[in-house]
């Protein structure tokens, strides 16, 4: 019985040890600090992560260990997000509640097993720090030997493209004014709604019933824009692809309250995932 038991103590003893010797650590330093940009000719605001917005792309395959050392250097707190990571709960980045705030010139280490595969995206949960600038792709790729592993599709060379957008107003002036129902976005879009329009179109009634919900025109994506970003610039260009190649767009909206539509000038787009999940095709 003894005997038995002695090898088997040592046959789990080293199934542990390969897997823990299987499971490869990827470590990233990411360090927060303010800067200065200036994207529709006056300078404003906001923050970078080493040296950039968005934050660096953040690569993983599934069965790695994410580690990820975060180093404050802001004024104030700040916190990371992993968004739609199957994690444990206390890694979930949001403060006061899964964790405190990463205070001013602090560090902080968030480590979790990656668990899955797909494109999803990380940012700021600690008050409107993701909308100037702390917002980034996370990438989580197949293992090769994936049963699900699509040859044609999976190792094709991809190109996250973050969409966002960028206004030169306070995000914490433009969150009082959306609970204000402030005319001035809707101006600068010229989607303003006149009594006259409203009577005009029969909907006089209508109207009158919104402006006492104080309910805008646009209630949905209403915030006017200075410009929108493609990886934190207006255009980028990729000069390595020729006519013909296979690309695979790694597509996140890490836009505030933005919809985008995509076009594509060769024809219809292969959507093959969507929200880190394959698509039959």
């Amino acid at each position: 019985m003894k005997y038995h038991l002695k090898y088997s103590l040592t046959a789990i003893f080293l199934l542990i040890c390969l897997w823990v010797q299987g499971q490869q650590v990827v470590r990233y330093d990411l360090y927060v600090k303010d800067t200065l940009v200036n994207y529709s000719g006056k300078t404003k605001p906001a923050i970078a992560v080493n040296g950039g917005i968005p934050m660096p792309t953040l690569h993983f395959t599934e069965g790695d260990t994410a580690e990820i050392h975060v180093h404050n250097q802001l004024k104030e707190g700040t916190s990371l997000h992993w968004h739609g990571i199957f994690l444990p709960n206390e890694e979930d980045g949001v403060p006061f509640l899964t964790q405190m705030p990463i205070k001013p010139k602090e560090p902080y280490v968030y480590r979790f097993p990656i668990i899955q595969n797909g494109t999803h995206w990380y940012h700021s949960h600690s008050g409107m720090q993701e909308q100037i600038g702390m917002y980034g792709a996370f990438i989580l790729h197949k293992k090769q030997n994936d049963p699900t592993f699509r040859k044609g599709i999976d190792d094709l060379p991809s190109i996250p493209l973050v969409l966002s957008e960028w206004t030169d107003l306070d995000p914490d002036n433009v969150h009082r004014m959306l609970h204000n129902a402030n005319d001035w976005f809707a101006i600068k879009k010229n989607a303003t709604q006149s009594y006259a329009e409203a009577i005009k179109a029969g909907h006089f009634k209508t109207k009158l019933t919104n402006e006492w919900k104080r309910m805008l025109a646009m209630d949905v994506s209403d915030v006017y824009y200075d410009r929108f970003l493609i990886n934190g610039s207006s255009e980028q260009q990729h000069s390595q692809f020729k006519a013909g190649d296979k690309v695979r767009l790694r597509v996140i909206n890490a836009g505030a309250s933005s919809y985008f539509w995509l076009t594509y000038a060769g024809g219809k787009i292969t959507v093959v995932a969507n929200d880190g999940n394959d698509v039959d095709l």
